[in-house]
């Protein structure tokens, strides 16, 4: 095997072991030295392929932003409203599939840390929300409540209202083990507000 290969392989088991260690045991107790044996891998693999823990977990937040994206079809025409009440079904089914409470509960440990890191906070503002701009590429220049084409401006607001919603309301059903949330219907309510405050 090239090494090329052996460290994208290491590269892609240390991520999700350093997923499956967070959502299963909170950021603290993510060391480089669990998250290596999880791997089954030596701590030396952690700084060779990453350099550090904290390269290690925005890796991780990336790979779990790329999977929400690839699960991800939404219509290539329609409505605001009915690109945004895809999205809702779509985020309502990924919240369903195998795995997802694991992924959900490695987002609110990485939340805390966020809360309480303020250059990890910095550095995931600046790598921005990939699922948030998927939606705004999406909701870009189709037909908004007015009747008018939704501006990128106005389609970035708008994606990251649906984004917060259904995430807030996914945890809230997970937390709860609620599935009467109409996650469809919830995103697609927003769409008034992509008429607004132009």
């Amino acid at each position: 095997m090239k090494r090329a290969e052996i460290q994208q392989r290491n590269r892609q088991a240390l991520t999700a072991a350093a997923i499956d260690v967070i959502a299963e045991h909170g950021y603290r107790a993510a060391t480089v030295e669990t998250i290596a044996a999880v791997a089954g891998l030596s701590t030396g693999a952690v700084y060779s392929v990453f350099g550090g823990k904290q390269e290690l977990f925005y890796a991780a937040i990336a790979a779990c932003r790329g999977e929400s994206i690839d699960e991800l079809a939404l219509p290539a025409d329609g409505s605001v409203e009915e690109i945004l009440r895809e999205f809702g079904a779509a985020m309502a089914a990924s919240a369903r599939s195998d795995g997802s409470r694991r992924l959900y509960r490695f987002e609110l440990e990485l939340a805390a840390l966020a809360l309480h890191d303020a250059a990890f906070r910095k550095r995931l503002r600046s790598d921005g929300d990939r699922l948030a701009d998927f939606l705004a590429a999406a909701l870009t220049g189709r037909p908004a409540a007015d009747g008018t084409a939704l501006s990128a401006k106005m389609a970035g607001r708008v994606a990251i209202l649906a984004v917060s919603l259904a995430r807030g309301l996914i945890q809230r059903s997970l937390w709860l083990d609620d599935d009467e949330v109409d996650l469809s219907s919830a995103c697609a309510a927003l769409a008034p507000v992509s008429a607004a405050d132009r």
